[in-house]
């Protein structure tokens, strides 16, 4: 196999260190290999561009390492070093040599003849977009935590609103908790918080019959100053976050004409595809580095695991 490219450098990224082999070679020839390894602090990192290009080489690869390559990226990008970023997944060396040296090797030999996939990685205003996306994202998963630790905390005391409320933190429910939250334990109280129409609004008083101890009360109140405090960072998140995509309005728009797309999942959207869909080959590509498109994976005709994954594409890390 002849290589396409003379010039190129691969990294095996870690969290504190970096294993570099630079090849250079003509395309019919043996490359010449120079193999160092430097720190990943910043100064480290311009150290490294700078020895790059006094070597001459501008095209250098490395694995989607958890957010690891980001600093790469972010100081080689400037200096004018391209970086591509591959799945990790598909650049697994042979068994039985592994060490981090041998890693980078056998990266930039990939690379060197044009066997690296890679990854999609946006521009960086698209990238602080996603920063902000996907913080909300965590935050409604902290949110949804502390909701379930409040729900077992009154199972505890053998409060059954939640068999008679669609919702516990709907309107009454979130009433109910505040109640509670200040120690207020008798039934006829907490079910008088009850002012909309849930299901079998008459046994409202029998589900709140409880047995809560001032323990109880406090790990409540403590509970929902944690509900209180996530549910302000997700509406700031969400603030920043629509102030950012002011400029990409009519898409937003355009995106939540589709059933089931609000205002929040038009901005996910725009933060992780952007607005250059030339980035995918078609909408079948697109699906796929979504992740709603099924896997394909036969052999002897006969079809095995097609759960849902990660495409062709990747977000560049994992």
């Amino acid at each position: 196999m002849k290589a396409l490219q003379s010039r190129v450098a691969g990294i095996d990224v870690h969290k504190e260190i970096l294993a570099v082999t630079v090849l250079i070679g003509e395309a019919d020839a043996e490359p010449e290999v120079t193999q160092f390894q430097c720190d990943t602090f910043t100064e480290d990192l311009m150290r490294l561009g700078s020895k790059l290009l006094d070597l001459g080489v501008k095209d250098v690869v490395c694995e989607s390492t958890g957010v690891y390559w980001k600093p790469l990226h972010n100081v080689l990008t400037p200096m004018g070093i391209t970086l591509t970023v591959g799945q990790a997944a598909h650049m697994r060396n042979v068994p039985g040599r592994k060490t981090d040296m041998n890693d980078s090797h056998w990266i930039a030999t990939l690379h060197r003849y044009g066997l690296v996939r890679a990854s999609f990685i946006p521009d960086d205003v698209f990238q602080r977009m996603r920063l902000l996306s996907r913080h909300r994202t965590n935050l409604v998963e902290d949110l949804s935590r502390v909701k379930n630790r409040v729900q077992r905390t009154l199972e505890d005391g053998n409060v059954k609103f939640g068999s008679i409320a669609s919702d516990v933190f709907g309107k009454s429910g979130i009433q109910i908790l505040r109640s509670i939250a200040a120690g207020n334990t008798d039934a006829k109280v907490l079910a008088s918080k009850v002012t909309t129409q849930i299901k079998r609004k008459e046994e409202a008083r029998k589900a709140l019959t409880n047995c809560l101890t001032k323990d109880h009360c406090f790990l409540v109140k403590e509970l929902m100053a944690q509900y209180d405090d996530i549910t302000k960072r997700i509406v700031n998140v969400e603030n920043e976050l629509m102030d950012r995509a002011k400029p990409y309005s009519h898409l937003i728009e355009e995106l939540q004409k589709i059933p089931g797309i609000s205002d929040v999942l038009a901005y996910a959207i725009i933060a992780e595809a952007t607005t250059d869909m030339s980035h995918f080959k078609d909408e079948r590509s697109f699906a796929a580095w979504s992740g709603v498109a099924p896997g394909n994976n036969e052999s002897a005709s006969k079809k095995k695991d097609q759960n849902v994954g990660r495409g062709i594409l990747t977000y560049g890390e994992s």
